[in-house]
């Protein structure tokens, strides 16, 4: 059975602030890229909800790495899958634990 993807609202902002970083800093095609591999990450979590690696910071939580500065992290419950987070690598990492407490 497939699961529903919940995209939470710190994940929705954080995949616009990724969005909007690309936009200024780097080509339309990293853009396109990035979109593309989000797009294959949430489909490859659907069919398989154990495909990330466990957070080192919460074992209930599930990293999948976009591109080599972000991951996104999620959460798969019996029905649901939450995704919580694109986070980016150089982010002050005292903020993923707290976001994923």
């Amino acid at each position: 059975m497939m699961k529903t993807i919940v995209w939470t609202e710190t994940a929705e902002k954080s995949y616009r602030n990724n969005l909007e970083y690309l936009s200024e800093y780097r080509s339309k095609k990293e853009i396109k890229t990035f979109i593309d591999k989000v797009d294959e990450a949430v489909s490859n979590i659907t069919l398989n909800p154990f495909i990330g690696s466990i957070s080192d910071d919460n074992v209930h939580y599930r990293k999948y790495l976009i591109v080599p500065q972000i991951y996104l992290y999620y959460r798969a419950t019996s029905k649901m899958i939450y995704l919580v987070s694109f986070w980016n690598n150089f982010q002050n990492p005292d903020q993923l634990q707290k976001l994923l407490t």
